[in-house]
């Protein structure tokens, strides 16, 4: 599949950023912060941030070096380019996902003797959701008008969106405590049912996200 192409040469074509150095400061600055502050959650926190940064290399050097231009001249469709730049940022996070899911365990094996398994999959499968929807924001930015115009669109786009759910969790926490209270009560006893609707849900966002790329990418001129 060429989708699968494209997402082979946006790997390659971020190799040169990817060294010893930022993966060494990824590691020792989670595994130093979760030990000493006590916060278990936090390589989950610093992946995603990670995740979301490296997840824009591939339109900074699409923009330097031309190679979304160059997918076009060598045959491959718009369709391909887009879906293989969606999987590259989803495999993106699942690798940090991961290194952070053995951090997490590790820290705390060697402070409580214990493995936090259960815990660390929950906030795990709560940051994957927050990513994909920080994704499905990102991605048709970047596509419709290149990174460098876009940054700091997307940027605002982000804070934005966060602040939008901040503040609708905090208002429904403050003016309804009792029905906010019996919600996550309900959802703890229909956890499945939750799980599967948040799925459809993401899965939903991902393919309006991925019809809006697709769509302005087209229009652009490269």
């Amino acid at each position: 599949m060429n989708m699968l192409k494209t997402f082979k040469m946006d790997l390659l074509g971020i190799r040169p950023y990817i060294t010893w150095k930022p993966i060494a400061f990824f590691i020792l600055f989670s595994v130093g912060f979760t030990y000493f502050m006590n916060l278990s959650f936090f390589p989950m926190v610093f992946a995603m941030t990670m995740s979301l940064m490296i997840m824009t290399y591939p339109f900074v050097t699409g923009e330097d070096s031309g190679t979304e231009r160059l997918y076009r001249m060598i045959g491959m469709e718009d369709e391909d380019t887009v879906r293989g730049r969606y999987l590259y940022s989803f495999v993106v996070f699942l690798v940090a996902t991961l290194a952070a899911l053995v951090i997490m365990n590790g820290v705390n094996l060697v402070k409580s003797g214990t493995l936090i398994i259960g815990e660390s999959f929950a906030v795990g499968g709560l940051y994957l959701a927050m990513y994909i929807f920080f994704m499905d924001i990102n991605v048709p930015i970047f596509f419709a008008v290149g990174h460098k115009k876009a940054k700091g669109v997307a940027g605002a786009a982000l804070v934005i969106a966060t602040m939008i759910v901040i503040g609708i969790s905090g208002f429904a926490n403050s003016a309804f405590p009792g029905e906010v209270k019996a919600l996550y009560q309900w959802a703890m006893s229909h956890i499945l049912f939750v799980v599967i609707g948040a799925v459809l849900l993401i899965a939903l966002l991902t393919a309006l996200s991925y019809s809006i790329a697709l769509a302005k990418f087209k229009k652009r001129d490269l």
